[in-house]
C-alpha cells in the first residue's frame, strides 16, 4: 500500500534556525511518511544528505525568474504527487504551491519576521494564509497573536513550538580558548544584536582576564563586528569561528550562551543551548519568554542594553552553583515542553486532518 506522502518546501537551505527546524521534523515524519524536501542549494544541503532526507533542487525565487520557479516546482509536485506541501518560511510559496496544486492540502509554518517593518509580513501572511493556506502553525503564541492582529482567522492557526533531539556528538572547536567561555551562535545581521553582546563582553574582560567570546555564525555584518573588537581593544579574546555545520554540537565547550536578539520569533538556538545543559541569557523579545523562565532557566535582559547584559553574564561568571543550577532547570525545561517527539507528534495530528 502507498504511504501518504509530504513534500517539504523552503526558500532557502543554509544553517540557521528555520533549516534546523525541518531537518528535524523530516527525520521525524521519515518512519511515517515519504517524505521529499525542495529548495534552492544552500550550506545546509549537505545535512539534508547525511541524514539522508531525499532533497529536489529548486532556483532561488526572484522577481526575474517567477516563471522558470513555478515550472521546477510544477515538474516536482507531478512527479512526487505529494498529500500534503507543508511550507516553510516563505508566505508566496504558498500562492504559488496553490495554483500549481489546488486540491493538494498546504500547511504553512512562520518562522517569524526580523524584519524592520515586521508588520507587513504578517499582514501579508495572514491573507495568503487565510486565502490559500489550509493550515497555518505558528512557532510561538508571539506569532500566533502577531498573525491574528494582521487578520488571520484565528481557527486556522495552531502553535507548535520547536523541538529538537538531544546532541548525539559533542565535538571540541576548531581552536583552543582560554578561560571561562561565553558563547553564542547567530547569523551576524543587525537583528541578532551580536554588537551588544561584543560591548558586554569589553566590560567584563576588563574585569575577568581569563575570558573567551567565541561567535558561530556568518553574515552581512561579520566585517562591522569585527572591526569593533578592535576598536573596543579585545580583538585577542573574540572568536569568529563562521558557519559550522551542526552548530550545537559545539555549544558544551561553552560556559555561558548568550542570544541578544532585538527580534526573535522563537529562539530555536536557545533549545539548543538547554539541550546540553547551558546557562542562557537572552533578550526579553518575541517568543523567548515562552521559552526562558527569568530567573530560573535562564536570564532575560531587555534588548539594546549592553550594561544590563554584562551584568547578567557576570552574575553566572562569579556564581559558578546559580550557572549549574539554571542550565540543569533549562534542560528539564526543554525535555519537559520542546522535544522533537512532541513537534512532531503535535505536526502529525495536523497532518492526519487534513489527509
Amino acid at each position: 500500500m502507498r504511504r501518504h506522502r509530504i513534500f517539504y518546501l523552503l526558500p532557502y537551505f543554509e544553517l540557521a534556525g528555520t533549516e534546523s527546524h525541518l531537518l528535524e521534523l523530516a527525520k521525524g515524519m521519515m518512519e511515517r511518511y515519504d517524505i521529499l524536501v525542495g529548495t534552492p542549494y544552500g550550506k545546509g544541503v549537505e545535512l539534508l544528505l547525511r541524514f539522508g532526507i531525499p532533497y529536489k533542487q529548486l532556483p532561488s525565487l526572484t522577481f526575474s525568474n517567477v516563471r522558470e520557479y513555478k515550472h521546477s516546482l510544477k515538474f516536482i509536485l507531478e512527479e512526487f504527487s505529494p498529500d500534503i506541501i507543508h511550507i516553510h518560511g516563505a508566505h508566496e510559496l504558498v500562492f504559488i504551491a496553490k495554483g500549481l496544486s489546488p486540491s493538494t492540502p498546504v500547511v504553512f509554518t512562520c518562522h517569524g519576521y526580523g524584519t524592520n517593518y515586521p508588520w507587513i509580513d504578517y499582514s501579508l501572511s495572514a491573507y495568503i494564509g487565510n486565502k490559500w493556506a489550509d493550515r497555518v502553525i505558528a512557532v510561538s503564541n508571539y506569532d500566533r497573536d502577531f498573525l491574528i492582529r494582521r487578520g488571520l482567522d484565528k481557527n486556522k492557526i495552531s502553535v507548535i513550538y520547536n523541538g529538537i533531539s538531544e546532541v548525539e556528538e559533542r565535538k571540541a572547536l576548531p581552536v583552543t580558548l582560554k578561560g571561562l567561555v561565553i558563547g553564542t551562535a547567530a547569523r551576524l545581521t543587525k537583528i541578532k544584536g551580536i554588537n551588544y553582546l561584543i560591548e558586554a563582553f569589553s566590560f567584563l574582560v576588563k574585569k575577568y582576564r581569563e575570558l573567551s567570546l567565541a561567535i558561530l555564525g556568518d553574515g552581512e555584518e561579520r566585517k562591522t563586528l569585527e572591526n569593533l573588537t578592535g576598536k573596543l581593544g579585545i580583538r585577542e579574546s573574540v572568536y569568529f569561528l563562521g558557519s559550522i555545520p551542526n552548530a550545537k554540537s559545539y555549544f558544551t565547550n561553552f560556559d555561558i550562551f548568550v542570544l541578544p536578539s532585538l527580534k526573535e520569533s522563537f529562539g530555536l538556538v536557545i533549545l539548543e543551548a538547554l539541550s546540553v545543559g547551558r546557562a542562557v541569557v537572552a533578550t526579553k523579545v518575541g517568543g523567548i519568554p515562552e521559552i526562558i523562565e527569568d530567573g530560573k532557566s535562564g536570564i532575560l535582559v531587555p534588548a539594546k542594553d549592553s550594561r544590563t547584559l554584562a551584568e547578567a553574564i557576570e552574575v553566572l561568571i562569579v556564581d559558578r552553583g546559580l550557572r549549574e543550577m539554571i542550565g540543569e532547570n533549562g534542560y528539564k525545561r526543554f525535555r519537559e515542553g520542546f522535544t522533537v517527539e512532541r513537534m512532531v507528534e503535535k505536526t502529525n495530528e495536523i497532518y492526519k486532518d487534513l489527509i
